[in-house]
């Protein structure tokens, strides 16, 4: 039977953000067709809509502080 590795908490929250890239797609989607639709046409509501963007960028902060971190500490590599 084959052991299966657990990926690091970097690797994680690189699928988190790799996952999180769909989500943000119809966010920005949304928002672009909201100069054309009505609102209740769209795939996602405006205000979601921007509270995914700021998570969003938040998310990739928190991505580049843990990679900033790690190699401080020399637990991943510098590129």
């Amino acid at each position: 039977m084959e052991q299966q590795l657990t990926p690091s908490p970097m690797r994680l929250l690189e699928i988190l953000t790799d996952r999180f890239g769909a989500l943000e797609a119809v966010a920005n989607s949304s928002i672009k067709l909201a100069r054309y639709a009505p609102e209740d046409e769209l795939a996602m509501d405006l205000l979601v809509a921007e509270a995914v963007l700021e998570f969003g960028t938040s998310l990739r902060e928190a991505q580049d502080g843990t990679r900033q971190w790690a190699r401080e500490r020399g637990v991943a590599p510098v590129a």
